[in-house]
């Protein structure tokens, strides 16, 4: 009885051993199914652009830029926020170069002056045994105004030097335009009062009175803002241009005439006749001592004889 009890419990543990291990290896089968079956899904193009949003690779190229430029993000922002937009602005360059041929090279600059829009307020040319200079003034407007320097760049052999200067006149601009428009308020509420309180002919007279006196002032008000206005909208370039030459001295075949020739005989006599009498002056102490030595020797003779 105790065999046969021995045998079920054994074909029991041999049965729940191999159900067990049948279903381990189920169990392992459809996981390895499943994860083969995910590794043929994987889209290579959905990953690559998962990479290409993701925040760290942005951080990281976001930093490789900052090293780059050596500016941040908020860097670029504040700068380009803190640029003013109503900024009046007076540019003023002083330039000179070295040019092949000082002809060539103005009508060229005067061809781009032209394409930019610009004109010429003065012009002078100097010419001496060493180079010939041409100076002009160029206007421009404000936006070509790099252009125009780079223009007049292309056409020089050397350059001697460019020099650039910057006037802010905001502060002098909106002071000037405020004072404009009080005064045209002041204007507007005097001619009221002319028209409608100005009963008397004193009252009109003096009212009148203001009115031109203010009317003057508005006048040079607005000549300071247009003149103001025109300086920052056309800026100024001065340029010299010079061409180096060499000097050479020209032969020279005059003909002398037969009266310059004679003119010139008259003149050397004289000078010669000059000389000898300047000569005998220096020598005038010999010439008395041997004049009383020839005087006293033909004395000597006579009474000898």
């Amino acid at each position: 009885m105790n065999a046969i009890t021995r045998k079920q419990t054994l074909k029991l543990y041999v049965f729940t051993f191999l159900l067990v291990t049948i279903m381990s290896c189920n169990e392992h089968a459809a996981k390895y199914k499943t994860e083969e079956l995910t590794i043929e899904t994987v889209d290579l193009r959905n990953d690559y652009n998962g990479i290409e949003s993701s925040p760290s690779l942005k951080k990281i190229e976001q930093s490789h830029q900052e090293q780059t430029t050596g500016f941040t993000s908020s860097d670029k922002v504040s700068v380009t926020s803190n640029i003013p937009e109503n900024l009046q602005i007076i540019k003023t360059a002083s330039t000179r170069y070295k040019v092949k041929d000082i002809s060539e090279a103005l009508i060229a600059i005067k061809q781009e002056m032209y394409v930019q829009g610009g004109y010429i307020s003065e012009l002078r040319f100097d010419k001496n045994y060493q180079e010939k200079k041409n100076r002009f003034t160029i206007k421009i407007p404000k936006e070509n105004f790099d252009q125009m320097l780079d223009g007049i760049q292309k056409f020089a052999e050397e350059t001697d030097y460019v020099n650039i200067s910057t006037t802010d006149v905001t502060e002098k601009y909106m002071d000037a335009q405020t004072r404009l428009q009080t005064k045209l308020e002041v204007k507007a509420r005097l001619e009221a009062v002319l028209r409608k309180n100005a009963k008397t002919v004193k009252d009109i007279l003096d009212t009148e009175s203001q009115l031109r006196v203010l009317q003057e002032e508005i006048e040079a008000v607005q000549g300071k803002i247009k003149y103001m206005s025109n300086r920052v909208a056309y800026s100024t370039i001065q340029v010299e241009l010079y061409e180096t030459i060499t000097y050479k001295e020209k032969p020279v075949t005059y003909q002398k005439g037969f009266g310059a020739k004679a003119k010139e005989g008259l003149i050397a006599g004289w000078q010669f006749i000059q000389n000898v009498i300047i000569g005998m002056l220096h020598i005038w102490p010999f010439i008395l001592v041997v004049t009383i030595a020839i005087i006293v020797f033909k004395r000597w003779k006579k009474t000898k004889k």
